[in-house]
Formats: structure tokens, sequence, C-alpha cells
């Protein structure tokens, strides 16, 4: 895999500068923030999957688990525009009970990634 400089991009566009503080993020939202995690979307990286789609037929990122995919509607957020994105992480990171909806969201996808992950044959 060669470096195209999107690796980090997210996490960059919101954490600019190393810091020895911490953030105060837990795992929950680092995983959304990176896309590292159970999502189709990250393993297709490591060979682990044959295609990035969820069980829906769309790409698996976290932003699609977060605004369309329909067995996580209970913690919907509103679809950003490709535009205001980061400002929606931003919003997301920042509002307690957003952060709060976020962590339920991934553990719940991390609890039922048969649910969201496609048959990879």
């Amino acid at each position: 895999m060669s470096f195209t400089g999107e690796a980090g991009r997210s996490t960059h566009d919101i954490l600019p500068r190393v810091s020895n503080k911490p953030i105060g993020w837990n795992t929950e939202e680092i995983m959304f923030v990176t896309g590292h995690g159970p999502f189709p979307s990250y393993l297709l990286r490591f060979n682990l999957r044959t295609h990035d789609n969820c069980s829906c037929g769309e790409k698996g990122d976290p932003i699609h688990y977060a605004t369309k995919y329909p067995f996580t509607l209970f913690w919907h957020f509103q679809t950003p525009t490709v535009s205001l994105k980061l400002q929606w992480l931003k919003n997301i990171l920042t509002n307690n009970f957003s952060r709060t909806r976020l962590r339920l969201l991934i553990r719940f996808i991390c609890d039922e990634n048969n649910l969201i992950v496609e048959d990879n044959h």
C-alpha cells in the first residue's frame, strides 16, 4: 500500500497537531473518526474482505452507519454535505449528547457485526 496523503486525513483535519495532552476521546469515538474497526471499508484495506459494502450494498464506512444504514436508524445523525463534513464531525465530538449517541452506535456495530457486514463471498 503506498502513501497517498489520505491516510489519517479525517483525524488530522480535526486534530492538526500532535500533542501530549489527552483529547478525551474514548475507543468508540476514535474508531468513528479514524474509520478503524469492524467497518467493511477498513477491513478491505487488509484483505479481510473482498469488498467494502455493508449488508445493504452501500459502502460500509462509519458515516454510512451513522446516517443511512437501516439497522442503526435509532442513532442516526443528519447526513452532512461534503463541504460541511469536517464541521459535522467537530460538532458531534463537542456535543455530549451526540458523543453519547455515537458511542452507543459504535457499540451496537461492534456487538452486532453480523448484521452490518454483507457476506464476503
